[in-house]
């Protein structure tokens, strides 16, 4: 008997036959929201692995070139936010963006130079990059 009445009171502590609807809370929607409004989302839509490198302006020059791989359809949907070593990856102006292929096709996009070119974009006012390739 002890037993049927644990269940008895479980059931009124949950609100069971008592007309009371639980309350789930919404999930909420996802939302890409860059951290660093300079940043660069990357999407490879190709069916090629891909080397994307960066030349950074610094100056009148440019630093060491640093890059990233990219597998075959990698980030195709929503792109990479990239990041560097050290923290976040800022854009500037002048800035330039080459991508070839790793497969020996011999495939390669750009240059792309950051504000000149049509490539990257920007995904709104104040937003980060956006490469599609």
């Amino acid at each position: 008997m002890r037993w049927g009445w644990g269940l008895v009171a479980a059931g009124m502590a949950l609100g069971w036959g008592l007309g009371v609807a639980s309350q789930v809370p919404a999930r909420p929607t996802p939302a890409v929201v860059s951290q660093n409004p300079r940043g660069l989302r990357v999407s490879n839509r190709t069916k090629q692995p891909l080397r994307l490198v960066l030349l950074a302006r610094k100056g009148t020059g440019y630093l060491e070139p640093v890059h990233w791989d990219f597998a075959p359809g990698e980030g195709e949907r929503e792109g990479l936010l990239l990041s560097l070593p050290e923290g976040a990856l800022s854009l500037n102006p002048g800035d330039i963006l080459v991508a070839f292929s790793l497969d020996g096709s011999r495939r390669y996009w750009g240059p792309f130079v950051v504000g000149s070119t049509s490539k990257p974009t920007r995904t709104g006012e104040g937003a980060e990059w956006q490469l599609i390739l």
